[in-house]
């Protein structure tokens, strides 16, 4: 098995169900390109995320011999409120006043992680949200692209 099928499996899967993988049926998450994370504390060595090409977020939490993986709607590497608002909306109003602190330190850290995997000559160094491939908008006439009629919300008409 390898995190491909993983992501496969996760991306046809309903949000938030854990599936149990033990550790030795995967490689490193770090082998394909996860980002390191973190997430509410359950006794875990470490918290992997990876976003899905649907804009989902694959959040593998690493134990000592399993991984808990399951589906997220929003990566919290590519965004803390975002995610904290569809997946953890219980933590709104206790984090309210932390959230843009967070935010501003997922972005530096972000950009810090980036530039020492650019340095490395890393292939994981272009990761993340940005690095899916861009899905072009469709009109109401399933064509692909703005188009004369689609250049905005409102036409007139």
């Amino acid at each position: 098995m390898d995190w491909k099928r993983v992501t496969e499996v996760l991306s046809r899967a309903p949000y938030h169900v854990d599936f149990l993988v033990y550790k030795d049926e995967l490689p490193d998450p770090s082998s394909a390109c996860l980002e390191p994370s973190w997430g509410r504390p359950r006794g875990q060595l470490r918290d992997w995320r990876a976003t899905l090409p649907d804009g989902s977020c694959m959040h593998v939490v690493e134990y000592r011999r399993l991984y808990v993986v399951h589906r997220d709607r929003a990566n919290l590497n590519d965004s803390v409120v975002r995610h904290v608002a569809l997946d953890e909306p219980k933590l709104i109003l206790p984090l309210a006043v932390w959230l843009p602190f967070l935010e501003l330190l997922r972005v530096l850290y972000r950009v810090a992680r980036r530039r020492r995997l650019l340095k490395k000559g890393d292939p994981c160094a272009y990761n993340g949200s940005d690095a899916l491939p861009q899905r072009r908008a469709r009109g109401h006439d399933g064509r692909e692209g703005p188009g004369p009629d689609r250049q905005g919300a409102l036409r007139e008409g």
